[in-house]
């Protein structure tokens, strides 16, 4: 049985003065939920309901009151264990390129170590059965309908078997029929363990008959809890719509009041405490504005709650005996996220053409600029000419020489690190926000979340490691070999490469949408090249404090570094005023901003961001 007491939840208000301290957003809020039971709770647009539904589910942690299961207090001992609670939010949590099947059988291998029994296809095969999916198992995600979408959502959850079951706004947005038949599954969810319970935030009223009972929410206050057909009598209307008209008649204060005053008799009439007391008259429930005009017969029958009839007939397949649920170790969890990860992406077509057109696109671009090849450096010689005027000329040809070897060595070094970074950004921009929904139900079913950011780091390690070796070696071999160290310049390419991937990766976490992330991303990149000391020099003042943060100069000037044997360096020198570093202090900062970029990335993962 789940229980609240008086559970309140206030937060922070906008202002600064006492009127806008705090904003009670639920207020003493005390219910009673059998077991094998549905409820829906309803009320007016920001009256609480999905906020009670998220302290229900440990999103959010009450200020005051308790949340009982079983008797044990959830507010003081530990949490529900993940297994046990199935949350179903509104928006969409399957990726649309995997098929139905394969959404369950990853959330299964995520959640369960069902994966590696002989229970595995068995359970699968329930779990699509009672949720009436079986004929789509081999659909993608994308093409199914709006209430094929609601059924896989809770398909998805039902890979634990929970006992708490809670579902947010799961039949918005759905046509009559569509609506019915998930209000119809989730009673026989319901139903499908002895002791579940089934909450579905709601803002239609049209299928309340299929519920056991009601919560009316108003203003952060519950007004009414109990049966569908003695709502209307409770608060002295004729049809359940005309409901929210009369809330706003009274205070919430009032409301409150009056159904804490009835509370404890309608669930003694209504069994909310195992058994059910039957009136004479069903409809002698006791409206929230004054005592009932019909008299209750002292004697009454006390009946069970399993006796009661019911509205709707049930038809449930034979249960299945799920194996006690084990959480997966981290390692399984990061294999089978590696695994989804690069079935979406090969499924992606306009993903795998971006990314081909950019692995031999960028490389091209560059070698563009360096279609003549570098040509070597003639040493001037130290044999001084009788003639002053072929002296001066030799001279001149000699700088002319150094400066248009230097201007080309030192750009196509600087353009190969910023189309790497380029690459690296696209890479890593939207991996985690365009899926923080999807991650966040995940993590509230138990994914750890060094699973998650080492599956990231993994997956795009890969890029990081292809993109740029092939652009050193491909540069380095049309050209004809650009000086210096191709081991070093290779290696800071690749740091470069994975510096900008994890700090991407990190803003992507800690971002609220793909779009802002994105964005950000973009002026990221778009910096490395002016700010860089590259092309023109910043100010003394101002060039300590910004190069530490802009990757593609410590890449660039590592890379220059490496060529400090050859002739070509002081070429270089003359077309820069930066001062260069040594290829192993470059490497050591990369090294930092990648160690930054993946902290920032598992900070924004273990952020709750349910609200973005």
């Amino acid at each position: 049985m789940l229980k609240a007491h008086n559970v309140c939840l206030e937060v922070d208000g906008p202002g600064d003065s006492e009127a806008n301290a705090s904003l009670h957003l639920l207020r003493e809020v005390s219910f009673e939920v059998p077991p094998a039971h549905l409820v829906a709770i309803v009320g007016p647009s920001g009256c609480g309901k999905t906020t009670l539904l998220k302290v229900v589910t440990g999103i959010l942690q009450q200020t005051d009151g308790e949340l009982l299961w079983d008797g044990r207090n959830l507010s003081e001992e530990e949490d529900l264990h993940p297994g046990d609670l199935g949350y179903v939010p509104q928006f969409s949590i399957a990726y649309d390129l995997l098929t139905v099947e394969e959404s369950i059988a990853s959330a299964m291998a995520l959640r369960t170590q069902l994966a590696q029994t002989d229970d595995f296809l068995a359970s699968l095969d329930y779990i699509l059965e009672i949720t009436g999916l079986t004929h789509l198992a081999e659909r993608q995600v994308k093409v199914l309908s709006g209430g094929q979408k609601r059924r896989l959502g809770l398909a998805l959850e039902l890979v634990t078997d929970p006992c708490l079951l809670l579902c947010d706004e799961v039949t918005s947005g759905l046509d009559p029929k569509s609506e019915r038949e998930i209000t119809d599954l989730l009673r026989v969810l319901s139903r499908g363990h002895p002791k579940r319970v089934v909450i579905n935030v709601t803002h239609s009223l049209a299928s309340l008959d299929a519920y056991d009972s009601v919560m009316v929410m108003y203003q952060g206050v519950l007004t009414y809890h109990g049966p569908p057909h003695s709502m209307t009598h409770y608060f002295g209307v004729e049809h359940p719509e005309e409901v929210y008209l009369k809330l706003t008649e009274r205070s919430n204060g009032d409301w409150h009041e009056s159904w804490e005053k009835y509370r404890e008799t309608y669930y003694k009439r209504h069994g909310f405490d195992g058994t059910r007391v039957l009136p004479e008259d069903e409809n002698a429930a006791v409206p929230a504005d004054g005592p009932s005009r019909t008299t209750v017969r002292e004697k009454r029958t006390v009946v069970s709650h399993e006796a009661l009839p019911k509205p709707h007939v049930d038809v449930i397949p034979e249960h299945h005996e799920f194996p006690p649920i084990e959480m997966p170790s981290m390692v399984l969890q990061l294999i089978e996220l590696l695994k989804r990860r690069w079935t979406i992406f090969r499924r992606d077509k306009a993903q795998v053409w971006l990314h081909l057109a950019m692995l031999f696109g960028f490389p091209l671009l560059v070698v563009i600029f360096a279609l003549d090849g570098i040509k070597p450096l003639r040493s001037l010689s130290t044999h001084q000419e009788d003639n002053i005027e072929v002296e001066y000329r030799q001279q001149q040809q000699f700088a002319s020489e150094q400066l248009k070897a230097g201007g080309l060595v030192s750009g196509l070094v600087m353009l190969q690190v910023v189309l790497v970074t380029l690459m690296a950004s696209n890479n890593a921009a939207r991996e985690i926000a365009s899926e923080r929904l999807i991650m966040e139900r995940e993590k509230l079913g138990g994914l750890h979340p060094f699973a998650y950011v080492g599956s990231k780091v993994i997956f795009l390690g890969l890029f990081v490691l292809g993109q740029s070796l092939w652009m050193g070696f491909f540069v380095d071999l049309v050209v004809g070999g650009l000086p210096g160290d191709l081991i070093i310049k290779l290696a800071l390419l690749v740091l470069a490469s994975a510096a900008m991937t994890s700090v991407c990766l990190g803003i992507s976490a800690l971002s609220r949408s793909p779009e802002k992330s994105t964005i950000l991303c973009i002026y990221l990149v778009g910096f490395q090249l002016p700010l860089s000391g590259a092309v023109l020099t910043l100010p003394d003042w101002l060039e300590n404090w910004v190069q530490p943060f802009i990757a593609a100069f410590w890449s660039w000037s590592g890379s220059l570094s490496s060529m400090r044997s050859t002739a070509f360096f002081d070429a270089v020198k003359r077309v820069t005023d930066t001062d260069l570093v040594t290829p192993g202090i470059a490497a050591f900062v990369l090294f930092v901003h990648v160690v930054v970029g993946l902290a920032m990335a598992f900070i924004g993962v273990q952020k709750s961001q349910w609200d973005s």
